[in-house]
């Protein structure tokens, strides 16, 4: 079985933004995995969504699920049916708030700045 992640460590993730999956999910949507034109496309879809916490939602169910997808060298679907079968919803709730967070921090400056 690949390394995904079990639902203690949602749990730590969701109470400790230092965690590996949180950090690097920050460096998932910051480009430093796939480059500048990953960056300026995710800065883009935040702040066209900054305010729409439903589509918000969607983008970090997505990106959480490729980015754990990219690094255990798995589909998006193997992860999302990983995270449902091991993890009570209500963590993956927490989880997408504070994955929402993240995001937002991400574009914050930009957008108090227009």
């Amino acid at each position: 079985m690949r390394d995904l992640p079990t639902e203690n460590q949602i749990r730590e993730s969701v109470r400790d933004c230092n965690t590996w999956h949180r950090r690097f999910f920050r460096c998932w949507i910051d480009g430093s995995y796939l480059g500048e034109d990953h960056y300026r496309h995710n800065c883009e879809q935040i702040k066209r969504a900054f305010d729409d916490d439903k589509m918000l939602r969607a983008f970090a169910i997505s990106w959480f699920c490729d980015f754990l997808a990219h690094e255990e060298d798995c589909s998006r679907q193997t992860v999302q049916r990983h995270l449902v079968r091991e993890v009570q919803p209500y963590v993956l709730e927490a989880l997408n708030m504070e994955l929402i967070d993240d995001m937002r921090d991400l574009v914050r400056d930009d957008m108090e700045a227009a």
